[in-house]
This record gives structure tokens, C-alpha cells and sequence, in this order.
């Protein structure tokens, strides 16, 4: 096995302070200029007024969103409760979307850091970190607020819990339970993770312990399963609708389908290196070239099995959507968002390794670039449906008399709300 990370190490030498130049990094990228940079489209402002209802007129979900606008299908509404927090310390200011984003980022870049130590070594989880604070796709898929920001978070969580699990920690199920009862909450996609579990069971410890933390572990998971249970026993159609859209969008397997969308199977490494098309194409020998490299010299149980799992992470989405006939967004293969870059960091921290000072100085001047081009694709770019722009037309209609009527989704509408009501004029 690759050397443990060992967290006293992390004081005591100069990776705590990369650490520390690269969280300060992530948190300017995160949160500057968060009126203008950050979007706050319909889906935001949907958040907003969920929020709202729940601070507000003491409403409690028992759903969150549709996952597919008339499907039927419904997640979990635990997100609304952690937005609300936000826009309870607001005072339901809309700003609260940007800082939601911005903490979700937050814990997403402690989490990647210590799995990507605890799987590999403390310079991968360097190197991993870094490359998803300076990288331009990170940057916008982090400043757009709303559940999907969890995907590829809780997708890393669900793996580290299995990896753990099948190389003999039964009590990691605890940690599964309530990552895999979360994913409920965040997406549909959260349908890859029963596969994916069945498909490790297999390799599950057999033992008293094991046993003991499964059962520990279902309360937490039905904790999670309670609320979508209930409300669909209140209201049946929601069961009908679903089954409904299902039988309507599954077209079962086909080998056609599956070769149309092997481009979009590993389209997540694609996001890491989005410079040119010859570049682009890395993404279909990435993974193969790590197989080989981490079993090279040692195919220890524990390897084997955690490239089973990496293989499941890709395998699996892609096999599932292949009999999918509905739109599929890029954001559907995001649950390998976060293995896929451990596979980068693993490599590049591997071709560190090699005792060549002018290999090591290439791969300086490569990650320079790479920071460079980010960088100046982020400070190039611009928010159409920022913060800003709605806030200031609406400041001016209230000041010119006129009203702004509700029309679901439109921030205008939200923030004419938010201005009135801070006027002490309750509308809507």
C-alpha cells in the first residue's frame, strides 16, 4: 500500500503551509466578488423561497425538488433545511446562495484533502486540492448554489466508506448508511449507489462486527428514507407518477447507446483538462494508466479492490444512463467528479517521484500554466443572472413606485420580496 497520511506530519513540515496558501486561494475563489461572479438563476431562487417558507411561514418539505421537471420523482428536502440555516443568518437575504455555495466548497476541500491522504499519501492530497481550487470548471460548478454542488462530495464520501468497509473496517457502514441516506437528499443519480453496494457486498468483512454495525446502521439510513416515505403515503400519486415517467424514459440496454455516451463516461477528466481537444483526450487513457501504475510491483488485496471500486465509480453510471432515453446533462457522470481526480493526483504526484530535475521542472512549469489559464479564464468571465444586475433593477423600481409581480424562479421577484419585506410590507 501507498504511504499512509499521517495528520501530526501535516504541522510539523512544509505541506501545512501549501495547505494553508491553497485554503486561503479557495476561499477568495469562492467568495469573491459573490454578488456579481456567483449565479442566482431559478433553481437558486426556488431554493430561496423554500427557505423562506420554512423561516418564514413555519412550513416544513417533506420533498425537496423534482429531479425532472413533471416525473414525479422527488428527492429528499434535507437541503432545504441546510439553506435555510444560511438564510436564517442572513435574514433571508439572497446573498445566502453565494455563501452556501462558498461553505459547501469549504467542506468539500476538507473532505477531498483527507480521503485523497487517507487512500494515498499526504502530496496527492495536495495536489488534489490544488487543482480543484485553481481549476476554472471547479470554480463555477462550486459558485452555483444547489444540491448538485453534493454530488461529487458525497459520491467520495459513499467510496471512501465502501473502500474502508472491503478492506476490513466494518465500522465505515455507519459512515455509508448516512452518506448513501443523504444522497436521497441531493440528486437522482443517487440510484448508482445501491448498484454499486450490491456489486461490493461480496467483498463485505464476514464477522460479528460487521453484523453489529449494520444493524447500527439502518436507523440512520430510514432517518434519511422517513420523510419521502411519509409523504408519499400522504399523497400515492407521487408513487404513480414516478413509476409512470420511468416505464416512459427506460429503454432498456443497448451496446449502440452505450458506445454514444463513452465520450460522456469520462467526461469528468475532461473537466480537469480543458485546454484543447488534443488534450482532451487524455481522459481515455488516465484511468488504464493508473491501474497499471498503482498495481505495478504489488497487487495486494487492498489495491485490487480499490481499482474494483474506481472501475464501479465509471462502469456504472455509464451502463445506467445508457438506458436512460431522457436528456442527459454533464452533471449526471459528476459522482466521479472526485475519483476521477484522485486518479490525477495519484499520477501526478507519482511522476514527482522521479528523480529527474528536469521532469520535476516541466511538471512546475505545467501546473504554473495551468494556474494561469484558469485564472484568466475566471477573471475574464462573466455572471448573466447574477446577484447584482437583479438587485439594482429592482432598488430602482421600488424607488420609481412600481411593483414587481411573482413569477416563479425570477430572482427580481425574490428580491422584490426580500426589500419590501425589510420595509416591513409583507407581499406575495
Amino acid at each position: 500500500m501507498e504511504k499512509t497520511f499521517i495528520p501530526l506530519r501535516l504541522w510539523a513540515n512544509k505541506t501545512f503551509a501549501l495547505f494553508v496558501l491553497i485554503f486561503i486561494l479557495l476561499i477568495f475563489l469562492r467568495f469573491y466578488d459573490i454578488d456579481t461572479r456567483s449565479s442566482f438563476g431559478f433553481d437558486q431562487v426556488n431554493n430561496a423561497w423554500a427557505a423562506k417558507k420554512i423561516i418564514v411561514n413555519h412550513e416544513f418539505p417533506l420533498l425537496g425538488f423534482q429531479a425532472k421537471v413533471n416525473s414525479g420523482i422527488y428527492i429528499g428536502p434535507f437541503y432545504y433545511y441546510l439553506i435555510a440555516i444560511v438564510y436564517f443568518l442572513t435574514d433571508l437575504n439572497p446573498i445566502a446562495s453565494g455563501i452556501m455555495a462558498g461553505v459547501t466548497s469549504i467542506f468539500t476541500f476538507l473532505t477531498l484533502f483527507y480521503i485523497t491522504g487517507k487512500i494515498f499519501h499526504v502530496n496527492a492530497a495536495i495536489i488534489a486540492v490544488f487543482l480543484n481550487t485553481v481549476s476554472f470548471f471547479a470554480i463555477n460548478f462550486d459558485r452555483v448554489q444547489g444540491p448538485v454542488n453534493f454530488i461529487p462530495l458525497i459520491s467520495l464520501i459513499i467510496f471512501f466508506a465502501l473502500y474502508k468497509i472491503v478492506t476490513g473496517s466494518p465500522k465505515f457502514i455507519l459512515l455509508l448508511s448516512f452518506a448513501f441516506g443523504f444522497s436521497l437528499h441531493v440528486h437522482i443519480t443517487s440510484i448508482f449507489f445501491p448498484i454499486i453496494i450490491l456489486l461490493s457486498l461480496p467483498f463485505f468483512p464476514r464477522t460479528k462486527d460487521m453484523l453489529r454495525f449494520t444493524f447500527l446502521s439502518i436507523p440512520i439510513f430510514l432517518f434519511f428514507l422517513f420523510p419521502s416515505v411519509l409523504a408519499f403515503l400522504q399523497n400515492q400519486r407521487y408513487a404513480s407518477d414516478a413509476i409512470s415517467y420511468g416505464n416512459t424514459y427506460f429503454h432498456g440496454f443497448h451496446l449502440k447507446r452505450v458506445m454514444q455516451l463513452t465520450n460522456d463516461a469520462f467526461i469528468q477528466f475532461e473537466s480537469y483538462f480543458n485546454y484543447s481537444d488534443i488534450i482532451k483526450y487524455l481522459k481515455f487513457i488516465l484511468l488504464p494508466s493508473f491501474i497499471f501504475l498503482y498495481l505495478y510491483k504489488n497487487t495486494s488485496r487492498g489495491k485490487l479492490l480499490f481499482c474494483y471500486l474506481v472501475l464501479l465509480w465509471f462502469v456504472i453510471p455509464w451502463l445506467v444512463l445508457s438506458t436512460y432515453s431522457g436528456e442527459i446533462s454533464d452533471y449526471y457522470y459528476s459522482s466521479n467528479k472526485y475519483v476521477a481526480l484522485l486518479i490525477i493526483a495519484y499520477l501526478v504526484s507519482k511522476a514527482f517521484q522521479i528523480r529527474n530535475t528536469l521532469t520535476k521542472l516541466t511538471i512546475i512549469i505545467l501546473l504554473f500554466s495551468y494556474v494561469v489559464f484558469n485564472l484568466q479564464s475566471f477573471f475574464s468571465s462573466t455572471s448573466v443572472d447574477n446577484l447584482k444586475d437583479a438587485r439594482e433593477f429592482v432598488e430602482k423600481e421600488i424607488e420609481e413606485g412600481r411593483k414587481v409581480g411573482f413569477q416563479e424562479g425570477v430572482p427580481e421577484s425574490y428580491l422584490y420580496y426580500y426589500f419590501m419585506r425589510k420595509r416591513g410590507e409583507e407581499v406575495y
